[in-house]
Formats: structure tokens, sequence, C-alpha cells
């Protein structure tokens, strides 16, 4: 009887693996089969890890992440831009403007991909200076804050709702958001933590 696992190459590599989990889906383990031969790893396998079968070796780096601070002044006094979360995770919850960077665009490019896709707010990637880098505690995600310049509420578009959220709005002072890291930037935000953006690129 021919190897199941062996034969798996004839198809595309993400589906092989997903059809080698298939039998037994209620208890499937994510990256449990060679992406480049359809090999199984062994159970304790950690990262990086080489397939037996092909030499090949797999890597798991942290996803980069670009999240957009947006500073705005209204009567109230100095605020940034939040949005409200209509997918999961945090569907509901506020958070900041951000997303995955794209193949081929910045970091500072996502940052105002993000925020324009999410918010319908202008952006310039040359002006976007990096606020912070944060990692979360497991070490799956980077997360680039990006600080544009400040600007006046009054230059804000009105809010929109999205594919993924429920429109935008203003936060006035520190609040739990739906990230612990996005948490952790507007806190530093607001306690002055962050220089101002600058207006125009700097060699």
């Amino acid at each position: 009887m021919p190897d199941a696992d062996r034969d798996l190459p004839s198809v595309p590599p993400a589906r092989a693996a997903r059809a080698a989990a298939a039998p037994a889906a209620a208890a499937a383990v994510e990256d449990s089969h060679c992406s480049w031969c359809g090999a199984r790893y062994p159970s304790d396998a950690g990262w990086p890890r080489r397939c037996a079968e092909c030499g090949r070796w797999a890597y798991r780096n942290p996803l980069p992440v670009a999240v957009a601070l947006v500073p705005v002044r209204d009567a109230a006094g100095p605020a940034l831009v939040v949005i409200r979360r209509s997918i999961e995770p945090s569907r509901g919850r506020l958070a900041l403007p951000g997303g995955f960077m794209e193949v081929g665009e910045s970091w500072q490019q996502a940052v105002v991909r993000e925020l324009a896709e999410e918010t319908g707010i202008p952006g310039d990637a040359g002006q976007v200076a990096l606020a912070d880098a944060l990692a979360d505690e497991a070490g799956g995600y980077l997360l680039l804050f990006g600080l544009l310049p400040e600007r006046p509420a009054a230059a804000l578009p009105p809010p929109i709702v999205t594919d993924e959220t429920d429109g935008h709005q203003l936060i006035h002072e520190p609040v739990e958001l739906g990230f612990p890291l996005h948490t952790e930037a507007v806190r530093r935000w607001f306690a002055g933590g962050y220089p101002p953006a600058p207006r125009t690129r700097t060699a």
C-alpha cells in the first residue's frame, strides 16, 4: 500500500497538508506537515524544524503588524484615533488602526494603508515615525507603531463602517483596548513617551 504522506507532493503543498490531516481533522495540529513534500513532522518537533524526508528547513517567525498612532486635537484636548472592531479577534472592542504588512510594502506604507482601509483617514508614509516596536509574550507577533503628525479633529473624515470596523472615534485618555500591546502603546503616548512625528521626511 503506498505511503500516503509520500504520495502527497503530487498536489500543492498546502492542500497536501490538509489532505493528510483530514482523517483526523478533529485532532489536527497546525504545521504538522512539511510544506515542501507533505511528510509528517514528529509530534515533538520544535522550531526551526527540518523535514526528515526532503531535508528542507521550516521556520516560524514573528508576523509583522503595522499599527497607526494618529494624534488629534479638539476642544477637549489631545486625543488618539481608535476603531471599533467588527471581526474577531476582539470583536466589538476598541483598537488602534492596524494590520499585517503585505509583501512589497514598507512598514510605513502598511501603516497608512491600514489606516485608510479601516478609517478612511489619509496619511503620508513619508511622515510616519517609528514610535515603538513591541512583541507579544509568545513571540508570535511584532507590532510596529507608526506615529503620524497631529491634525485637528475638523480635518478628519466622518466615521465609516468598513469590512473590519464599525467606524472610528477619539479617546482622550488611556483606556483598555482589545489588544494588550495597543493598550500599552496608548498609555505610553498619553504619558508623553513618544516624540512628535516629523511633518516631513528627514535624511
